[in-house]
């Protein structure tokens, strides 16, 4: 995959205004994390936010698996491209999870 498609990609995810607002404040509240595979989940104690997730993670699902079809590689690797940038971009006090599984506050 190219740097540039990798920008167009991140570019592309961080501004699905549908889900922007929602997905924000449930990030903000500590309901929703980035995870190390480009997905969101719901960190320990959260209570989650179920709905908001597989909406999110569908959508990214999707751009994943089109984005590496543009480029011959799979969407798994996209996936991980994109939530190492999802992950360095998220504020102080967010939830993410590490490749391991391990999830902190950044």
């Amino acid at each position: 995959m190219t740097l540039r498609a990798m920008l167009l990609l991140t570019f592309s995810l961080l501004s699905w205004p549908v889900l922007a607002g929602p997905l924000e404040e449930a990030k903000r509240q500590g309901q929703v994390g980035e995870r190390a595979d480009g997905y969101l989940g719901a960190p320990p104690g959260s209570g989650g936010q179920g709905a908001l997730i597989g909406d999110v993670n569908a959508k990214r699902r999707q751009a994943y698996g089109d984005i590496a079809g543009r480029n011959g590689t799979n969407a798994d690797a996209v996936g991980v491209i994109t939530g190492q940038r999802l992950i360095e971009q998220s504020p102080p006090g967010s939830w993410v999870m590490d490749s391991n599984g391990v999830w902190r506050r950044k």
